[in-house]
């Protein structure tokens, strides 16, 4: 039985790769993120909040990227 929760300890405090992080940040975007995945990036923030927040950024700065980039075809296509 303490095998088992010392397991799951070692699972839950694993500490996150980058691109699990990013996974993560575009996953808190689009509000698809799993409880057990917030809790871990939360865990992560509080320890090493440095790759959470280039995450976010990077996540964000793609995200205004495609929007404004859709938006530019779109009025291309209709104004011709």
């Amino acid at each position: 039985m303490s095998q088992s929760h010392n397991d799951t300890n070692n699972s839950e405090h694993k500490r996150l790769s980058f691109f699990e992080v990013v996974a993560q940040a575009f996953s808190l975007i689009f509000a698809l993120q799993n409880k057990s995945g917030r809790k871990r990036l939360m865990d992560l923030a509080e320890t090493n909040p440095l790759p959470v927040l280039i995450s976010g950024i990077t996540a964000m700065a793609i995200f205004f990227l495609f929007c404004f980039i859709a938006s530019q075809i779109v009025l291309n296509l209709v104004m011709g």
